[in-house]
């Protein structure tokens, strides 16, 4: 277990390190999270490289090229995310009279609050955006290529992906306190509900996908985009992030329950 306790601590290292200009300015911007959030795809090269060599480095980066599975994952990768956003902001209109804040869409994206068909056209350029230079691919191949990969063999899929979000809660420990926006201004503890659940998701996803990190980074991608488009500003209302996170802790309980049913049909 070496190899995972060395992975953890470079990641934090790297990453908060990265994030030092965060500690000694306040007229830094969400863009110097960047670098940063490579921390966890650095530090899996970097123990891949030192513990196994060029060949454990070549295993982990072809997991991105895991792209043959069924198309529904692809579905939930990109749009679960959004998807639950959306549910939980008409049922807090249907329930609760919450507004529909429809104009966070464009405005997410810089435009004008009525511009609603563009941002709609500009949705899949923004989302590669979302996925190129946000914290999919800079993540993914640490959290889940090298750590679920390695906790899992030991303790099981779901207590993998339990210890994976606490630590991945932790990670982002720097930008809660400096930058709340990159968590969306979410209560922490409403955040922590959140990712502990998300972590799960990714670890069923994961397993699905028999491994595809790019399956990860497209899920990834779509939890970052639903936030900065939709999230971000309608999860600001207590009624629409109850309702969001009873439905993801709902379903995240019965995809898990359904996985493990089939997994122990199949032993």
């Amino acid at each position: 277990m070496k190899k995972i306790y060395y992975y953890f601590l470079f990641t934090f290292l790297i990453s908060w390190v990265l994030w030092s200009p965060f500690y000694f300015s306040e007229d830094v911007n969400e863009f110097w999270a960047l670098p940063g959030a490579w921390g966890p795809t650095i530090s899996a090269i970097l123990v891949a490289w030192t513990q196994e060599g060029k060949m454990g480095v070549k295993q982990l980066l072809n997991k991105l090229l895991i792209w043959r599975v069924s198309f529904k994952y692809y579905l939930i990768a990109i749009g679960l995310s959004a998807f639950l956003v959306i549910s939980a902001m008409l049922l807090a209109n249907l329930f609760f009279n919450v507004d529909l804040n429809l104009s966070s869409i464009p405005r997410g994206m810089g435009l004008e609050d009525n511009d609603i068909l563009k941002s709609f056209l500009l949705s899949p350029i923004f989302f590669l955006l979302t996925t190129f230079l946000g914290g999919p691919i800079a993540e993914e191949l640490g959290w889940r290529g090298f750590a679920q990969e390695k906790l899992q063999h030991k303790y099981g899929v779901i207590p993998a992906s339990l210890i994976i979000g606490c630590f991945w809660v932790l990670w982002h420990l720097p930008l809660m306190i400096f930058l709340p926006q990159g968590i969306g201004h979410m209560p922490i503890i409403a955040y922590v509900i959140v990712m502990m659940n998300m972590s799960v998701l990714f670890g069923w996803l994961y397993n699905k996908t028999r491994g595809s990190i790019l399956l990860a980074v497209l899920f990834h991608a779509g939890m970052n985009f639903e936030n900065a488009i939709l999230g971000a500003e309608n999860l600001k209302d207590k009624y629409t992030l109850i309702i969001y996170i009873i439905l993801l802790t709902v379903l995240n309980l019965f995809i898990q329950f359904l996985f493990s049913k089939r997994n122990s049909s199949g032993n």
